[in-house]
């Protein structure tokens, strides 16, 4: 039996399920704002790190259950039909906010996924939806909250599509996708949401020059996305092989990112420090922002805070971009802005997301950079990503990629 095109009842539950996504999305956006404003007004807060930790831990330890999987659940439940505990929508939300206020440097999209794909998941099993119409459901939640949260619909209802399974849509989540992402970001927006903006200020002239710095640039911010995939990944193996109990695992991570922010006085870098981006663009980032972040933000993750990676991600590659390009004499603004799509693009596995995240962002003059740079970091990635339980339908491999496009 053929599947619709468009089924109406999963249409249906997605935009109901997108609404509900963009109130999220603006609440939590504000109590993060709120969150971040006390941060910096009280600079101590950095010294409760240990105990959110800790409770952290604890919490997810004894009610968490699966939760503690965070966007890897919502992974196998849209891939697998794996059941997502209401709770996980609720802990992340707040934990992520004690993240936050405490200090650590995290990001948003993690707990905004988390929470559409919690949403859309149990709204589907709610109403009895079944294997693929559940899928569909479950990916539309996906990019609500990424377009919402973010303000880029577009690349959230690609992000959808595309974060599951590596190199394979689903002809039938087109639809669902995109009307449940731009309705998600148009709520949000309707109740006072507003996001950073940045422009590259000048494309520079195509030369050899230029090839050869944009060619490494691209390599090197697929290099940046594998190592932070690995280096979370392994500081989490580590403290669990050092520390039996997880509230002392916590406790451990928590005090090495206290005492290097401290003794480092590194409290700037805390949060989102979506002022790297700003730096970048600007033309004044040092050498030393892109390893700072990266080292807290890995370090963070690693010892099992809540939050999320992408905005991390966009400020270790603008920064390293925007220093990269200093470095030759080209605009710096150009390489901010590859840099933040693609460190982003490589460690997510989402080559398509980050093409149209670049141009939704910055227009589409440098619209061809975009998607060289994309593919070339994809590549220069290889096979690891900060989504362990993405299926994989398309090589990395220069000679055998297949591509499988489903209906």
């Amino acid at each position: 039996m053929k599947r619709k095109f468009v089924d109406f009842k999963v249409l249906t539950a997605s935009l109901c399920c997108a609404v509900v996504m963009g109130v999220i999305s603006f609440v939590f956006l504000k109590m993060l704002g709120l969150s971040s404003v006390f941060r910096e007004s009280f600079p101590y807060c950095i010294w409760f790190l240990p105990l959110s930790g800790m409770l952290t831990a604890f919490v997810y330890k004894k009610y968490g259950g699966e939760s503690s999987k965070g966007n890897n659940l919502i992974i196998q439940s849209a891939n697998e039909g794996v059941k997502v505990p209401k709770r996980l929508a609720v802990l992340t939300f707040f934990f992520t906010l004690l993240t936050h206020f405490s200090g650590g440097s995290a990001g948003r999209e993690g707990t905004a996924v988390q929470i559409g794909g919690a949403l859309t998941s149990n709204v589907a099993d709610k109403f009895g939806f079944k294997k693929e119409d559940r899928k569909t459901i479950i990916l539309s939640g996906l990019s609500s909250a990424f377009g919402s949260v973010f303000g880029t619909p577009l690349a959230g209802a690609f992000f959808g599509m595309e974060v599951c399974c590596i190199g394979q849509f689903s002809a039938s989540a087109v639809i669902p996708c995109f009307l449940s992402s731009y309705l998600a970001n148009a709520v949000t927006l309707l109740l006072g949401a507003t996001h950073e903006v940045h422009t590259i200020a000048s494309v520079p002239d195509f030369d050899f020059k230029l090839i050869l710095i944009f060619v490494s640039a691209s390599v090197f911010f697929g290099l940046l996305g594998k190592l932070f995939a690995l280096a979370v990944k392994y500081l989490k193996l580590l403290y669990a092989k050092i520390f039996k109990n997880t509230v002392l695992s916590a406790l451990a991570g928590s005090v090495v990112v206290t005492l290097l922010i401290i003794l480092l006085n590194l409290n700037k870098y805390e949060g989102l420090s979506t002022w790297q981006q700003t730096t970048a663009f600007e033309g004044n980032a040092n050498w030393y922002d892109m390893p700072v972040k990266f080292i807290l933000t890995a370090l963070t993750l690693g010892a099992g805070f809540q939050g999320g990676e992408v905005t991390p991600l966009f400020d270790i590659g603008a920064s390293f971009g925007g220093w990269y390009a200093n470095l030759f004499g080209i605009e710096p603004s150009f390489l901010a802005a590859i840099g933040l799509i693609c460190v982003f693009g490589s460690a997510a596995n989402t080559p398509i997301t980050t093409i149209m995240l670049g141009i939704e962002l910055f227009g589409a003059e440098a619209a061809p950079y975009f998607v060289f740079a994309s593919l070339i970091s994809f590549i220069a990635s290889g096979k690891s990503g900060i989504y362990s339980s993405q299926e994989r339908k398309l090589s990395k491999s220069l000679f055998s990629a297949k591509a499988d496009f489903s209906e």
